[in-house]
């Protein structure tokens, strides 16, 4: 049953008559959340939400009107998001060693997230790349591997289709402090100037070459300077 059904389901009680008003709301209160844990606990819900009584927030289950009230959470679907996304990152990843698929790291508010993507709170900023050194190169095209390039383009188009509450950008991004999958240092200097390899990939054709190779002169592609890493950012459309 979905999430949005078991919320608004009618919650039926036997209650005693010689049960008073206080007790009543108490009972009403714990069956509620038991039915919110419940959902958490089966991984159908996210641990953060904001709760709404009657349409108000700050108010406790136990305060809803008898005829009529209702009981709204708001669950964080940026961590619903998150969770989804990692997983469908590293399931599209092209796997030799399994050391760019175990390179997909998160980042929340600019901070690597050490925890369950589900514990990811609500109205946080965050950011899905991978580390490896030619993490750029997959994602443009510009190497040729076993399956379709363009990973993070492929997750946000596919994301922002399954979750309509989140925002979901591509970006290539400065990266500070860490290690990849082989423990060598995040960022990755360039030692050279990078390459545009002319490959070219379609669903129709496959791989192709679109022109020869060529140095590229762009900047953020020069010998001594970061490289800038393929990074899905996700926030919450409020």
């Amino acid at each position: 049953m979905a999430i949005a059904e078991k919320l608004n389901a009618r919650i039926q009680l036997m209650v005693s008559r010689t049960m008073n008003g206080a007790q009543f709301k108490s009972v009403i209160g714990n069956r509620i959340r038991k039915e919110r844990d419940d959902l958490i606990a089966s991984g159908a819900a996210a641990p953060g939400y904001v709760r709404r009584v009657d349409g108000s927030l700050g108010k406790l289950e136990e305060d809803v009107r008898l005829h009529g009230g209702s009981v709204t959470y708001i669950f964080s679907t940026i961590a619903q998001a998150t969770n989804w996304a990692l997983t469908e990152c590293r399931n599209r990843s092209p796997v030799s060693s399994g050391a760019f698929r175990d390179s997909w790291s998160v980042l929340v508010d600019g901070k690597a997230w050490t925890k369950s993507p589900a514990e990811i709170p609500m109205g946080s900023e965050v950011w899905i790349v991978n580390t490896m050194p030619y993490a750029r190169k997959i994602e443009v095209g510009g190497q040729q591997i076993r399956v379709p390039p363009r990973i993070v383009e492929a997750v946000r188009q596919s994301l922002m289709r399954r979750y309509k509450r989140v925002k979901a950008l591509r970006a290539f991004k400065p990266l500070q402090g860490g290690r990849d999958a082989r423990g060598d240092p995040v960022p990755y200097i360039l030692q050279s100037a990078g390459i545009a390899s002319g490959i070219s990939w379609n669903k129709k054709e496959g791989w192709g070459r679109k022109h020869a190779a060529y140095v590229s002169r762009r900047k953020g592609r020069q010998a001594g300077e970061q490289m800038l890493y393929p990074t899905l950012i996700l926030t919450e459309k409020w």
